[in-house]
């Protein structure tokens, strides 16, 4: 009897000194978690990485915490050494990323550990895919004062595709996350799901890649007076226009529906006509842009105010297409009211 009111004396204490630790750390952890969403997504953008659901991040749980610190089991007695108190999930749209983001976080961040849980398995198995990475902040960043005491904690970032996510959220409800936990007659048909999200992710990879073959032959004689499609429009664009007005949220297919409508069906009309007003729109664009003050923007355009630009790719077009046809005519084609576009004085076409 002694012995086990012993135990629950030290159970008691336990818990105690977690909850205390707990809520002494929260807050460092809450600015730890806010700076990786904020690092992440800049990376992120820097490498034209998207994400196939937006960017998940939590702080472990005082209960869960509780039950992993208090477990036979744990290899840690200390919250603040708990490898992830700090989670941050990206699920990414495409699998051919997963190398562009495994270099990019071993490079920027203090890798303690990384994982491939694919790695447990064998060519006949199935299971949970997913890279594990726990990191710490690299020593330059501690040298901002508001990072100066984040580096003590570890981070766990999860990363995997969105098929292979499917298959985790599913494993997960099913509690199918082993073979051996899947009842014998319904083995067959969890192989082949399995199977077929694997098989989605690497036809992805064979569409970005034709794709990309496509658009590199598409300067091709032939090509410029074929029917436009988005990889084309987005192209002509991309060739025309700085760079530092590209948007990655372009809406290409919205704009292939407004040169259609327009008449403007082959590559070589659409440069012939951002050719002719080129340099007409970039100077209004900028002179536009300089006079524009930051409230002018939204919050997730701040940077288009930083770059000195007001206009997307799509919108300059949109700007040389009203020069074109005339405004009347382009608001008719998008379907709005009178709409002000750069150097609306007049509604003459040319």
């Amino acid at each position: 009897m002694a012995g086990r009111s012993s135990g629950r004396r030290r159970s008691k204490r336990l818990v105690e000194q977690t909850r205390a630790d707990y809520l002494a750390v929260r807050g460092t952890a809450e600015r730890l978690l806010e700076c990786l969403r904020t690092q992440l997504s800049t990376i992120l953008e820097q490498n034209s990485i998207t994400l196939g659901v937006p960017m998940e991040g939590r702080i472990k749980t005082l209960a869960s915490v509780e039950e992993k610190l208090t477990s036979k089991a744990a290899s840690v007695s200390s919250v603040s050494d708990l490898m992830d108190l700090v989670g941050v999930r990206l699920i990414l749209l495409f699998r051919k990323d997963l190398v562009t983001l495994d270099e990019v976080i071993k490079s920027t961040f203090r890798v303690v550990s990384f994982e491939n849980t694919g790695d447990r398995l064998d060519a006949t198995q199935f299971g949970y895919l997913s890279n594990h990475y726990s990191v710490r902040l690299p020593e330059s960043w501690l040298e901002i004062p508001s990072y100066t005491d984040l580096g003590d904690l570890v981070a766990e970032i999860q990363v995997r595709t969105l098929a292979q996510h499917m298959w985790a959220a599913a494993s997960h409800k099913l509690q199918y996350k082993r073979e051996e936990s899947v009842p014998p007659p319904l083995r067959r048909t969890i192989h082949r799901v399995s199977a077929l999200l694997e098989t989605v992710d690497l036809e992805f990879e064979r569409v970005l890649i034709e794709r990309a073959s496509y658009v590199e032959a598409s300067s091709a004689d032939e090509e410029r007076s074929a029917p436009l499609n988005v990889d084309l429009v987005a192209k002509v664009l991309a060739d025309t226009w700085p760079p530092e007005n590209e948007d990655d949220t372009e809406d290409y297919d919205e704009l292939l529906r407004n040169l259609n409508d327009l008449g403007v069906t082959t590559t070589d009309r659409l440069q012939q006509i951002l050719a002719k007003h080129k340099k007409a729109t970039l100077q209004e664009e900028r002179e536009y842009a300089a006079s524009r003050q930051p409230s002018d923007y939204n919050e997730d355009d701040m940077d288009r105010y930083e770059r000195g630009v007001y206009y997307t790719h799509v919108g300059l077009t949109r700007d040389s297409l009203g020069r074109e046809f005339g405004r009347k005519r382009l608001w008719q084609v998008l379907g709005l009211g009178e709409m002000k576009f750069i150097g609306d004085d007049d509604d003459t076409g040319d």
